[in-house]
């Protein structure tokens, strides 16, 4: 009967060792799993982006389709583009602050 409890504790301690290496060293252990974690914030992170910037675009789109005047004034601020009597003038954040002071 010694003997038979002696072989089961080795057994068991074998196994413990063998799960614990698996759980603590091994590639599919807890490093693993927080560089998956890591790995997914900063996707979530980028794909909130990207959908913040779709939202921006899908509002781009809508108002372009359904009044000129979102167009033309595009095409003035974004392109720089006027009609041939006209002057553009365009105010820089920066040289408005230096001038506020």
């Amino acid at each position: 009967m010694n003997r038979v409890s002696i072989y089961i504790f080795v057994f068991l301690l074998t196994i413990i060792l063998v799960l614990s290496y698996n759980l603590f060293i091994s590639s599919n252990g807890y490093k693993e799993r927080d560089s998956l974690i890591n790995q997914n914030n900063n996707l979530q992170q980028r794909n909130k982006a990207i959908r913040d910037s779709n939202e921006e675009l899908k509002f781009e789109i809508i108002n372009a389709q359904d009044s000129d005047e979102h167009i033309e004034n595009y095409a003035r601020e974004n392109l720089n583009l006027s009609m041939p009597d006209e002057e553009f003038i365009k105010f820089n954040k920066k040289d408005v602050k230096e001038e506020d002071e």
